[in-house]
C-alpha cells in the first residue's frame, strides 16, 4: 500500500514547498504537488509540519551496544543501522578505526555482506594512516605509513564496499592516493599534522574531503596555515560534528559562512540511545563522562550524539536556515558520496526516505523505502 502525505512543508533540497502533497509508490516518491487524488493509499495529513529527506551520516563507528571496529560482524551493523534510523539516519557509512589489516579486509567482508540493507551504503576505514601526533583516540600501535599492498588490497578487497578512506596526506605516498581515487574510492584529510602546502599538494593529489573539520588536525595560524588553513582555500568538503563539544558554536559558524555550500554533518557516534559507561578492546579504551566519550589520556573519543541532534544545534544553536541545515545533514553528504540520484532530496523519482518533524524539528515519524519505521 501507497502512502499520501498532504498539507506538508517539504523541505526538498533545493526549496521549501508550502501546503504540497506527495505521494509514495512502491517505496519511491512518485509525485509532488500542491494537491493530490489517490485511493487505497495510507493518508498522514501533515497539518503544515516538515517533511525532509533522511539524513546521511558519513561517519558512524557503533550504536545503542554495537560497535563496529570491536565486533566486526553483520549483527553490529543491523543494530547500528536501526538504531540510528530512529534517530532519521536513513543512509550512513559504518566506520571502522584503527586496526591491523587483517581485521580491515575482515570489517568490509562484513559491509559488504550488508550493504544495500538499514540504510548501509557502504564502509568509511578511518586510519590507521596517520600521523601519531594527530592520534587522538585511535590505538597508537596501529597507527603507520601504507605500504603500495595494503592499498591494493584495499582496492582489491574493497571493490564496491570501500567508500571512503581517511588519512594523513604528509605521511601516505601521494602516488597510492591517487590509486584509491582512480578506483573510486573517496579520500578524505584527518588525524593529521599537515603543513599549508602538505595539505595543499593532498588535494591536487585527490583528496577531496577533510574529516571531522578542527578536531585532531594542524589548525590556523597566521604563520602556519595548516590544514584548516588549507582546506578554507581550497574546493574541498569539510565534515563536523556539531555537539558544542568537539568544535565551539563560533568555530562552526566561522567554517558555515566561509564554506557554506561545501561543508556537511557528520555525528561521529560512538554509541547512541544506550551509551556505555566503559568500553574497552584491543588496546582501545574509552569512558564516558559528562555527555561524551574520552580516553584515559582526556582525548574525545568519538561522540555520544545522533546527527538529527547535529541538525537540530544548526538551527537551535547557530541560526543556520532550515534548508542550509537539512542540506548539511543530507543533501551534500549525498552530493560527496555520489548517491545525489536517488537520496538527499524529496523530489520525484528519489527512494522514499524522509524524515517528518513538527514546528519544533521534534521527529514525528521516518520512513526509509516508503515504510514507516516502528
Amino acid at each position: 500500500m501507497g502512502i499520501l502525505i498532504k498539507n506538508a512543508t517539504i523541505i526538498t533540497g533545493d526549496q521549501i514547498l508550502e501546503n504540497h502533497s506527495l505521494l509514495i509508490e512502491n517505496g519511491i516518491i512518485s509525485k509532488i504537488a500542491d494537491s493530490i487524488d489517490a485511493s487505497g493509499v495510507e493518508e498522514i495529513d501533515m497539518n503544515g509540519d516538515y517533511v525532509s529527506p533522511g539524513f546521511i551520516d558519513l561517519q558512524i563507528n557503533g550504536g545503542a551496544g554495537a560497535f563496529f571496529t570491536k565486533d566486526l560482524d553483520a549483527d553490529s551493523l543491523i543494530k547500528m543501522g536501526k538504531v540510528h534510523m530512529e534517530y532519521g539516519t536513513t543512509s550512513f557509512l559504518p566506520t571502522l578505526i584503527s586496526t591491523s589489516h587483517d581485521r580491515i579486509i575482515k570489517a568490509i567482508k562484513a559491509v559488504k555482506e550488508v550493504q544495500g540493507t538499514h540504510g548501509i551504503l557502504g564502509m568509511h576505514l578511518e586510519g590507521p594512516y596517520f600521523n601519531v601526533k594527530k592520534k587522538g583516540a585511535h590505538f597508537e600501535k596501529f597507527i603507520h605509513s601504507p605500504e603500495k599492498s595494503e592499498i591494493d588490497s584495499l582496492i582489491e578487497e574493497g571493490q564496491g564496499a570501500l567508500k571512503l578512506v581517511t588519512l594523513a596526506p604528509e605521511v601516505v605516498d601521494l602516488n597510492l592516493v591517487r590509486s584509491l581515487v582512480d578506483n573510486g574510492i573517496k579520500v578524505s584529510a584527518g588525524h593529521s599534522n599537515a603543513s599549508y602546502a602538505e595539505a595543499m599538494a593532498g588535494f591536487k593529489a585527490g583528496i577531496s574531503k577533510v574529516t571531522h573539520l578542527f578536531n585532531a588536525m594542524s589548525q590556523f595560524n597566521s604563520r602556519n596555515p595548516g590544514l584548516v588553513g588549507a582546506f578554507f582555500n581550497s574546493n574541498a568538503w569539510g565534515a563536523v560534528i556539531v555537539d558544542g563539544i568537539h568544535v565551539d558554536y563560533a568555530a562552526v559558524r566561522v567554517a558555515y559562512n566561509l564554506t557554506k555550500g561545501r561543508l556537511f554533518l557528520v555525528s561521529d557516534a560512538s554509541f547512541v540511545k544506550h551509551p556505555i559507561k566503559e568500553f574497552e578492546f584491543d588496546g582501545f579504551k574509552i569512558h564516558y563522562e559528562d555527555g561524551n566519550y574520552y580516553t584515559d589520556e582526556g582525548n574525545l573519543a568519538g561522540a555520544s550524539i545522533s546527527l538529527y541532534e547535529a541538525f537540530k544545534n544548526c538551527v537551535e544553536k547557530l541560526n543556520i536556515p532550515l534548508i542550509d541545515a537539512v542540506k548539511m545533514a543530507s543533501t551534500y553528504p549525498a552530493i560527496y558520496i555520489g548517491a545525489e540520484n536517488e537520496i538527499g532530496y524529496v523530489k520525484e523519482g528519489y527512494k522514499a526516505d524522509l524524515v517528518l518533524l513538527d514546528k519544533a524539528l521534534r521527529i514525528k515519524s521516518v520512513i526509509k523505502d516508503g515504510e514507516a519505521i516502528d
